[in-house]
């Protein structure tokens, strides 16, 4: 019995040793396999009269694109890189990068493509240039990226990340959000720099070159999301829907941060959503006042909407999410084209990674056609609404209904979401860029501080409270172990 005992301690101390470093380091892979799909219908249709739409819709043919591009960075030398076709995974594209390097690679309207590295890589998939050229070769302008940035960890958390910016030539399209403080530098390939420095829960909006490759380092923890503009000339509205990773990893969480606008259409049906598995109490921060914007009580499995508007006189602003309880929070537009004005072309091309063994509830658009594809690295058992399936590689499975969802998965899931309306039924999705996340990435877990918006000091790491839970769990069974031997 005591030789037993002996054996149960040894055994306790080496799984406390492996899940503490398992929590901390990330394991290199072989290879990173990012998935994605070109939508088969690049344009968009416009109504004849907006005022009687019996009067019929067109599509203007100067704006439809038969082909879709999607960039690659490299962060370290020595880079190799394939892109695929599926199914049937025929090679399109091979070549090497060196740090900062990049390479564009056409693929035609309907595609579906797998790109795999032996390093990781920073890959957004876009529309065509909207005033004309190739990317890489002549093209001045890109579409505005929509989303979150992965840091070179495959993180949507960090302190280092490599992006090709997507933008037009003017705007502060991009968004930095300051998890901890932060000194930040941001390096164009030009050898040019920006520098700023961030407090916790505070943000900074820059400007950056259209399909220019930016070395963004930081001291602290940041996060960096690009997407629509607001501007006091014109009100932009958020039309494209987007998931919103939590800020200490993953998409299930805590504390969530996102750009706003300081106006919405009060008739457009897009709206920040959250979803939570248990009752939870979300605050809601204004970041620009640091002050309580609203406090939302989410029940479960009953996700909750609204139109979230913080903002200067002239600009939109950003707003941080704190629940008591584990939350997903996103951002929707139903793909209704109901508007105060004239009528709405709400769209998304959006990915949100789903960790292994984590119920993870979501919402799908009411009024769209949807495509949500479920991409695996390795074979997954996957439960969508209490239904088992098995989903593997190179095959996704493919979710069409509107409404709540939740999924859990065995293994690191991707789910690509594409939407565009029911009307008119032949509209397709225009002017489309995001960033694409590695699948292997996807439950990597960054040591992060989070401070209290309210402010009174720092909180314990999150990864830390992990490792001090397993610590104590363990230390408990081993005394009492030790007692009973005596």
């Amino acid at each position: 019995m005591k030789c037993l005992s002996n054996h149960v301690e040894s055994f306790l101390i080496a799984v406390m040793l492996v899940v503490s470093m398992s929590i901390l380091l990330v394991t290199p892979q072989n290879e990173y396999v990012y998935y994605g799909v070109v939508p088969a219908r690049i344009y968009q249709c416009f109504p004849v009269e907006q005022t009687d739409l019996s009067q019929g819709w067109y599509v203007n043919p100067g704006a439809v694109a038969t082909q879709g591009y999607v960039s690659i960075v490299a962060s370290q030398d020595g880079t190799q890189v394939r892109v695929y076709t599926l199914p049937g995974k025929t090679l399109v594209s091979e070549f090497s990068l060196n740090a900062m390097g990049k390479r564009y690679v056409s693929l035609p309207n309907g595609t579906m493509f797998k790109v795999v590295s032996n390093k990781l890589v920073s890959v957004l998939l876009m529309s065509p240039p909207p005033k004309g050229g190739i990317p890489g070769v002549d093209a001045t302008e890109s579409i505005m990226a929509t989303g979150f940035h992965l840091s070179v960890d495959g993180a949507y958390v960090g302190k280092e990340f490599v992006i090709d910016a997507s933008q037009g030539l003017l705007g502060l399209g991009y968004i930095m959000f300051a998890v901890e403080d932060a000194e930040v530098t941001l390096t164009a390939e030009d050898g040019s720099t920006q520098s700023y420095t961030l407090k916790a829960n505070t943000y900074r909006e820059v400007q950056l070159k259209p399909l220019t490759t930016y070395r963004i380092t930081s001291t602290g923890n940041i996060m960096i999301q690009s997407g629509f503009l607001a501007s006091s000339a014109v009100e932009s509205q958020i039309v494209k829907s987007f998931f919103i990773p939590s800020a200490e990893g993953g998409f299930i969480g805590k504390r969530f941060y996102s750009r706003t606008l300081r106006t919405f259409d009060a008739k457009e049906e897009n709206e920040f959503i959250i979803s939570a598995l248990e009752d939870a109490k979300v605050t809601v921060w204004d970041l620009t006042s640091q002050k309580v914007l609203t406090e939302l009580n989410v029940k479960a499995g009953e996700p909750v909407g609204r139109k979230l508007m913080v903002g200067t006189a002239t600009t939109g602003g950003a707003i941080a999410f704190d629940s008591d309880k584990p939350i997903t929070v996103q951002f929707l537009h139903s793909g209704s084209i109901s508007r105060s004005y004239g009528i709405s072309y709400g769209i998304g091309l959006t990915y949100m990674g789903i960790r292994p063994n984590e119920e993870t509830p979501f919402m799908l658009p009411t009024n769209s056609t949807i495509y949500a594809y479920l991409f695996a690295g390795e074979e997954a058992d996957v439960v969508v609404d209490d239904v088992p399936m098995t989903v593997r590689p190179d095959e996704p499975f493919i979710l069409s209904t509107p409404g709540p969802h939740t999924i859990r998965s065995s293994k690191n899931l991707v789910l690509l979401l594409l939407h565009y309306p029911l009307i008119p039924s032949n509209q397709g999705i225009a002017e489309f860029a995001v960033p694409v996340p590695c699948v292997e990435t996807v439950s990597v877990t960054p040591s992060v501080t989070l401070s209290p918006i309210a402010g009174e000091g720092p909180a314990i790491p999150t990864n830390y409270i992990i490792i001090i839970v397993v610590v104590i769990v363990i230390v408990m069974v081993i005394v009492f172990l030790r007692r009973r031997k005596k």
